[in-house]
């Protein structure tokens, strides 16, 4: 079944909730529970769960391999909305203005909507001595920030390229 970009981002958004939904929690408990500390190798570990995200979903909505084209805006959708969605808290929180709090909550909005790239973000501001001075925001931010976008539908799009087991039908032949 070929698939349209509409239901490939649709697909992604699925699979992007329940690895959210996987995540949010085990990030929220992990730290009380077994008395652990988060390590920027977790990001790694909840980005990876996309490989498998994508696998499922496109096995159970039969996604054949698209074309190229079709390929990258698969990849290029997805990231343009967290890229957007990033840059306007970004920018709102940068501003000196009483819309520097939308732009914080909708920041820390992504714990609930991308956990990954959340934690992809702390692990940004990790690598910053000083968070209060806005000058200290640089290249490593930036980057974090368009790989917190970039990740997720790259790795999920490359985990429905993943093989499937084809399902055949026995076609009974009356003679």
């Amino acid at each position: 079944m070929t698939s349209s970009p509409a239901s490939r981002f649709g697909g992604f958004a699925a699979g992007h909730f329940v690895v959210t939904a996987l995540c949010a929690p085990l990030l929220f408990c992990l730290p009380y529970c077994f008395d652990t500390d988060i390590t920027p190798l977790g990001w790694l570990w909840m980005m990876a769960l996309y490989i498998p995200a994508g696998w499922i979903v496109a096995a159970l909505r039969g996604w054949e391999r698209p074309s190229p084209k079709d390929g990258w805006k698969a990849v290029l959708y997805p990231a343009l909305f967290a890229w957007g969605w990033a840059l306007v808290g970004w920018l709102l929180f940068t501003c000196p203005s009483l819309l520097n709090g939308i732009g914080f909550w909708m920041l820390m909005s992504t714990y609930f909507l991308a956990c990954p790239s959340f934690m992809l973000m702390l692990t940004a501001l990790d690598q910053i001595a000083d968070v209060t001075a806005q000058s200290a925001f640089g290249l490593t931010w930036y980057l974090c920030m368009f790989l917190a976008g970039l990740l997720p539908p790259l790795l999920f799009f490359l985990g429905s390229l993943l093989p499937k087991r084809r399902l055949t039908k026995a076609k009974n032949v009356i003679e």
